[in-house]
C-alpha cells in the first residue's frame, strides 16, 4: 500500500463507520506494481533515488467509488467537504486531473458559499500549477469577491497567496512579494502556523531569485521551524528543495547536493511526486555543475517523466533548458538547440518571464560556441533586460561581461 492509499484511507475514516468503508472497500484489488524504468547502467545509492511509482489506475478505481458511495449516504455539507479534503490531497501528490474533477463538482452543486469559495481556490491553485494564468486569475477573483462577503480574512489571505505564485512564475518579483506580504497582514502567525510557513517559503524563493542569499535563507529556516513542529513532512521536503536551489545559486554545490538528498529521501517516503520532479531537477543541475553529465541526465529524465505524468508545464520547460545544457556539453549542438528553443517555446507561452531569461542566457552560451554571434547578441539583450528589471546586479554584470560592454 502505497502513501497516497494510507492518507486516502486516513481521511475516509474522518467520514464513514467500519461498516461503511468495509462496505467500500470490497472488491477493490489493486493491481501489481508498475515496472522499474530506470536504466540498469547506474549506482545503488541513484538507483534508489530514482526509483519511484509515477501511476496507479487503482486510485482513480478508489476515488469514483467513494465518491458514488458518499454522496448517497453523507448529508451534502459533509459530502462537499470530504470531497474539497479529497482534492487538497490529489493537488498534494500532484494528480491535477482528479483535484480539478473534485473542485468542479463541488463548485456546480454546492450552496454553501464558503465550500464554493474553496472550490474555487482548488481550482484556481490547479490552473496555476498548469501555467493557465489567466484562468487561474479570473477564478481568484470569483474567489475573493465571496470572502469579501462573508468577511473572510483567511480566504482573502490564500487569495493573495495564489496571486502572489503566479506572478513570482511569470518573473514579476515585486507584485509576488507585496501579495505574500499581504496575505501575511490578514493573519496571525502564531494561530495559523502552517499558512504563515508557506508564505515564509514562499518569500525565500522570491529572495533567492533576487539574490538576496541571507533574506531567502532567513525566510526559509523559519518556514522551516515550523513544519518541523507541525510534522508536515510534504512541506519539510520542499524547504530543503529550496535551500538546495539557493546553496545551488551560490555555488555551495556540497550543501546544495546535501539539501537535495536530504529532500529526495523526505518525498521518496511520503510518495510527493511533484515535489520529488522538482528535487530531481535541482539536483542534475547540481550534477551538470560539477561535470557529473552521465547522472545529470538521468535525474532530468526522471523530472521530466514526472512532470508530464503530472501536466506541470513549468517544470516540463525547465527540464528541456536543463537537457540543452547537458547536450552543449556533449557538443551536440543541434540537440542542445532544439531543446531550448522547445524550452524558451513553452515559457514564452506561459509568460515566465523569468525561465525566459534563464532559457536566453543558456542559449546565448550555445550560439556563442556554434560561433553565431548574431544569435547570442540577440538572446544576451533580451536576458540583460529582464535582470536589469528585478535588480539581479550579478547576473546583469556577467551578461555585461559576455557582451563587452562593462558596466558603466
Amino acid at each position: 500500500m502505497d502513501k497516497f492509499e494510507i492518507e486516502f484511507n486516513g481521511l475516509l475514516k474522518h467520514y464513514f463507520s467500519d461498516d461503511e468503508l468495509n462496505r467500500l472497500n470490497q472488491n477493490i484489488n489493486p493491481p501489481e506494481e508498475g515496472n522499474d524504468r530506470t536504466t540498469g547502467m547506474i549506482n545503488d545509492f541513484y538507483r534508489n533515488q530514482l526509483q519511484i511509482e509515477i501511476n496507479d489506475c487503482s486510485e482513480r478505481i478508489k476515488i469514483d467509488r467513494t465518491v458514488t458511495f458518499s454522496e448517497k449516504i453523507l448529508q451534502p455539507e459533509k459530502f462537499y467537504r470530504l470531497l474539497l479534503d479529497f482534492s487538497q490531497l490529489c493537488l498534494s501528490r500532484g494528480r491535477l486531473s482528479l483535484a480539478d474533477e473534485l473542485c468542479k463538482k463541488v463548485k456546480k452543486n454546492c450552496d454553501n458559499s464558503l465550500l464554493k469559495a474553496e472550490s474555487l481556490l482548488g481550482l484556481a491553485d490547479v490552473f496555476s500549477r498548469r501555467a493557465d494564468w489567466q484562468r487561474s486569475l479570473v477564478t481568484i477573483e470569483e474567489a475573493e469577491s465571496i470572502y469579501l462577503d462573508l468577511n473572510d480574512n483567511k480566504g482573502l489571505a490564500k487569495c493573495e497567496n495564489i496571486l502572489g505564485s503566479i506572478y513570482g512564475e511569470r518573473g514579476d518579483l515585486t507584485k509576488a512579494k507585496d501579495y505574500f506580504l499581504n496575505a501575511l497582514s490578514l493573519i496571525n502567525p502564531k494561530e495559523d502556523l502552517e499558512f504563515a510557513a508557506n508564505l515564509e517559503s514562499n518569500l525565500g524563493i522570491i529572495e533567492n531569485i533576487r539574490e538576496n542569499t541571507d533574506a531567502s535563507i532567513k525566510h526559509l529556516t523559519s518556514a522551516l521551524v515550523s513544519y518541523n513542529k507541525l510534522g508536515n513532512n510534504r512541506r519539510i521536503a520542499e524547504i530543503k528543495h529550496n535551500m538546495g536551489m539557493v546553496y545551488l545559486e551560490s555555488e555551495n554545490y556540497d550543501s546544495a547536493l546535501a539539501a537535495f538528498d536530504e529532500a529526495i529521501e523526505i518525498a521518496k517516503q511520503g510518495s510527493f511526486n511533484s515535489t520529488l520532479s522538482l528535487i530531481y531537477l535541482g539536483k542534475s543541475q547540481v550534477l551538470v555543475a560539477t561535470d557529473d553529465i552521465y547522472y545529470a541526465s538521468e535525474f532530468v529524465d526522471k523530472a521530466l517523466e514526472i512532470s508530464n505524468s503530472t501536466d506541470d508545464k513549468l517544470t516540463v520547460a525547465d527540464s528541456y533548458r536543463v537537457k540543452g545544457i547537458i547536450e552543449r556539453l556533449g557538443k551536440n549542438f543541434k540537440a542542445a538547440e532544439t531543446y531550448l528553443l522547445t524550452s524558451l517555446r513553452i515559457n514564452t507561452k506561459l509568460k515566465n518571464e523569468n525561465n525566459i531569461a534563464l532559457t536566453s542566457l543558456e542559449l546565448a552560451v550555445l550560439y556563442e560556441e556554434m560561433n553565431n554571434s548574431q544569435s547570442k547578441q540577440s538572446y544576451l539583450t533580451s536576458a540583460l533586460n529582464y535582470y536589469k528589471h528585478i535588480n539581479a546586479f550579478n547576473e546583469v554584470k556577467k551578461i555585461e561581461n559576455m557582451l563587452d560592454i562593462g558596466t558603466a
